[in-house]
């Protein structure tokens, strides 16, 4: 017998890609018990309803993401090649992302827009929480010598973010990284145009 622990990790992790392929409005209780092999009883020992494993999913999968990303940002010494670093994750993520379905940011802000205010605001921070990182990136650069000083940290950053993900959003619906390569391209103009 699983510990709940053990319970509660099982169903976020197999509830995750369901959400992330199929909507949360979409993605039925059974939909869960069948690919967890969880009864309801189960799953409702260890949630109190299906919105609150929609959040815990959200978030297990932006975890799973950043787990990835943040070694490839740290693995490089400079501010222009740590904001390249990001945009080449990307391109890889395009065609073969970390959990199936693509970007849950992306899938989930569309869906949770109007319809389910909890996970709206998750959505919500962990955008924040992504501008806030490449902001901090821009501004050691900017103290470190390694970027100029003549454009906005704040507008850069938000650009720099949402030209991601909607090179992310054509790719995937286009199914190849065309779209994203042109993008790529132009981000790194422009990273280097800001780099000293």
């Amino acid at each position: 017998m699983r510990n709940p622990t053990q319970t509660k990790e099982l169903i976020i992790t197999r509830a995750m890609p369901l959400f992330n392929t199929k909507g949360y409005t979409a993605t039925s209780l059974s939909d869960i018990t069948n690919a967890t092999g969880i009864t309801k009883g189960a799953i409702y020992g260890n949630f109190q309803n299906k919105d609150e494993v929609v959040l815990a999913a959200f978030e297990h999968a932006v975890g799973v993401v950043l787990d990835q990303l943040r070694p490839r940002i740290k693995a490089q010494a400079t501010a222009p090649l740590k904001l390249k670093a990001i945009v080449d994750y990307y391109e890889e993520y395009v065609l073969d992302p970390p959990i199936p379905g693509g970007c849950p940011i992306l899938n989930t802000s569309i869906e949770a827009d109007d319809n389910h205010p909890d996970l709206r605001m998750r959505v919500v921070r962990s955008i924040a929480l992504l501008k806030d990182s490449f902001k901090q990136m821009l501004h050691r650069g900017r103290l470190e010598g390694q970027l100029t000083k003549d454009f906005d940290v704040d507008e850069w950053a938000t650009f720099f973010y949402a030209t991601i993900e909607g090179a992310i959003m054509m790719s995937r619906v286009e199914g190849d990284k065309g779209s994203y390569r042109h993008i790529k391209s132009m981000l790194y103009r422009l990273i280097d145009s800001i780099s000293t």
